[in-house]
């Protein structure tokens, strides 16, 4: 797709003769695909009707001037932050290890991070007084700090502009992929606060429609970012522009499918079905065929161009063709934030009831064994991750295998009896009694932070990908990833215990604990770090080469387990009762004592757990022993 077309333009520039009536230089492009993005901005604004003095409440309340400053500044934003990830992109993954073009790519990183900066605080002034209904020149320190500190909205963009000062400061330091990598993870993650806080955080069935966003932004940034900055990269890649763009395009394609299944599940929820009578519908419509007509030229360019690159042989028209893909490019962005400043359908309907509009699904009835495993409700971060892990564990085994390896039947069995659990504990009945009774949501935690961790540990798939995969790049990364400084750090006999504990009393003695009732994205994320919490925990204490060790690991912690446990049942506040009483549930205990009876199941949880896993270590500690012998016999 648009990376094929990357390929052919590299190859023009690095082979081609030179002839400057074909060339299309970097400047040129950019002020084109400014031209281009401002114009279409326009144009949807004012056909979206952001502009107009009616629209949907807590969208806008300022004057013209003030919503279309606000719309430049998000596609200022937009646009930095998806050069950002581009450039990240380029100098972490596509890059050869060696290569010595990586402070150029970081430098370039750094300044494209400066911009994301400047234009997120430019949001935040504009939102600001777009919120409060006043001029900027009006906008006063005291309505600036309102917004900022006490809107979900200011915190997500102060969030992100903190995020991109620090990449803006730090970028030019490290001096290895690996470095840039953590980096790039900063500035993806960067870009999901907005996400959470917009249209799709209060349209019905908004899990589902925060994750489709959320990886429509993500899977956009990489695919435009990374072909903006190979388009401008490729004039210095040399000898590497041919590896570097069939890196690309696997990934290229990957977002592709990416971006289309996800808008296309967004604009679902958000239109309420096929609905192309509105304006925000005509929008969608005009959106997708704009990305279709992407994916057809990328085709085109994918099984013409990346070929023709390999082969050494010149492909003129590469630069041209790359520069009439971004400036398609810069118009679907464009597109997109317009977009996100037209009032949907969805949010004029008043049909949904205010409990179910708060936990995403109506208020379930009374527990029983038939609810719990019939009522499912998909968690869809946890629900993809799931049916991930078992794809790619799977296609690992039946690889390994067919080149003439062995892997043991145990570690497949343990691995798929982990995903089993999570997604048990995140998408049965089990995941919407978890937002309604405090002992069930602490089941679910225990649930995925101990036993699905262990079996997910012993499934060993770091060692299958290494084995698996044959040399290269991706097994490259994965053995960088598996070796860097921030994993062995993570799995310091020291520090591993003291997250596992400190992610356990800091989640619930926090407002965390509530915001992530409130918020199923934060419930979601939080569930994805007790897994990876209970990995490096169990990791760092299951050890048989260092069994006394992990024993004293596990004796150790054993009081925190259980402290927690007496604390919550000792205590006489209920922990977010504010939110556990408005759901107004009329059967069952009161939040007090089902609180109470989240806590003896904790302790009695925790004693039980670290039995069992004492007696694991030992039966890990016997067999490595009898292996150990049978190897010196």
């Amino acid at each position: 797709m648009s990376s094929a077309q990357t390929h052919d333009n590299g190859r023009a520039v690095l082979t081609a003769s030179p002839r400057p009536a074909a060339t299309v230089g970097p400047a040129q492009v950019a002020l084109g695909a400014v031209a281009v993005a401002m114009v279409v901005l326009a144009a949807v604004v004012r056909f979206g009707g952001s502009l107009s003095e009616q629209v949907a409440p807590g969208l806008t309340q300022s004057g013209a001037f003030t919503k279309g400053a606000l719309a430049v500044s998000e596609l200022a934003m937009n646009a930095a932050a998806t050069l950002t990830v581009g450039w990240l992109l380029l100098a972490a993954v596509l890059l050869p290890a060696a290569s010595d073009r990586l402070d150029r790519c970081l430098r370039a990183a750094s300044l494209s991070a400066l911009g994301w900066t400047l234009a997120t605080l430019a949001v935040v002034a504009f939102s600001a007084a777009d919120l409060f209904g006043v001029p900027l020149g009006g906008l006063t320190q005291n309505l600036l700090a309102t917004f900022v500190r006490d809107l979900s909205e200011g915190r997500a963009l102060t969030a992100v502009a903190a995020a991109a000062a620090v990449i803006a400061v730090t970028a030019h330091l490290p001096r290895t992929p690996q470095a840039a990598g953590y980096l790039l993870a900063l500035a993806l993650a960067a870009l999901l606060p907005p996400s959470f806080t917009g249209h799709a955080a209060d349209a019905s069935f908004h899990t589902l429609a925060v994750y489709s966003l959320a990886a429509h932004v993500v899977a956009a940034a990489v695919w435009v970012g990374g072909l903006v900055a190979l388009a401008a990269a490729v004039r210095w890649a040399g000898d590497h522009a041919a590896e570097i763009v069939t890196r690309y395009s696997a990934l290229a394609l990957v977002c592709f499918a990416a971006v289309g299944a996800s808008g296309a599940v967004n604009a679902w929820i958000r239109l309420g079905g096929v609905d192309l009578g509105s304006r925000y519908g005509a929008l969608v419509a005009a959106k997708i065929a704009v990305l279709g007509a992407l994916g057809a030229l990328g085709w085109r360019h994918r099984r013409a161009s990346i070929p023709r690159l390999r082969s050494g042989r010149a492909a003129g028209t590469f630069l041209r063709v790359a520069a009439v893909e971004i400036l398609v490019m810069a118009a679907v962005m464009a597109l997109a934030t317009g977009l996100s400043r037209t009032p949907p359908p969805e949010l004029a309907s008043d049909t949904l009831d205010p409990v179910e509009l708060r936990l995403g699904f109506p208020l379930p009835g009374p527990p029983s064994l038939s609810a719990y495993a019939l009522d499912w409700w998909i968690d869809p971060l946890c629900g993809a991750l799931v049916v991930l892990g078992g794809v790619l564990y799977g296609a690992g085994v039946v690889r390994l295998r067919a080149r003439g390896g062995a892997w043991p039947l145990a570690r497949v069995a343990a691995w798929y009896a982990g995903l089993t659990i999570v997604l048990v504990a995140t998408c049965s009945g089990l995941a919407r009694y978890s937002m309604v009774l405090f002992s069930d949501h602490l089941l679910q935690h225990m649930a995925v932070s101990l036993p699905a961790s262990l079996l997910l540990l012993l499934g060993a798939p770091v060692a299958l990908a290494l084995r698996a995969l044959p040399e290269g790049r991706p097994r490259q990364l994965i053995d960088a990833a598996a070796r860097s400084r921030g994993v062995r750090l993570l799995g310091h006999p020291v520090v591993a215990p003291a997250v596992f504990v400190a992610a356990l009393y800091g989640f619930y003695f926090t407002s965390l604990f509530e915001a992530s009732l409130r918020n199923h994205a934060v419930h979601s994320l939080a569930l994805v770090v007790f897994v990876a919490a209970g990995v490096f925990y169990l990791r760092a204490a299951l050890d048989p080469g260092r069994w006394l060790r992990g024993a004293l690991l596990l004796a150790a912690s054993l009081p925190f387990h259980v402290g927690f446990g007496l604390v919550i049942t000792g205590s006489d506040d209920a922990l977010a009762e504010g939110w556990f009483s408005r759901l107004g549930r009329t059967w069952g205990v009161a939040p007090l004592d089902d609180q109470r009876s989240g806590g003896e199941l904790a302790w009695t949880f925790g004693v039980t757990a670290t039995l069992l896993l004492l007696a694991v270590l030992v039966c890990l500690r016997v067999r490595a022993a009898r292996r150990g012998a049978a190897r010196r016999g």
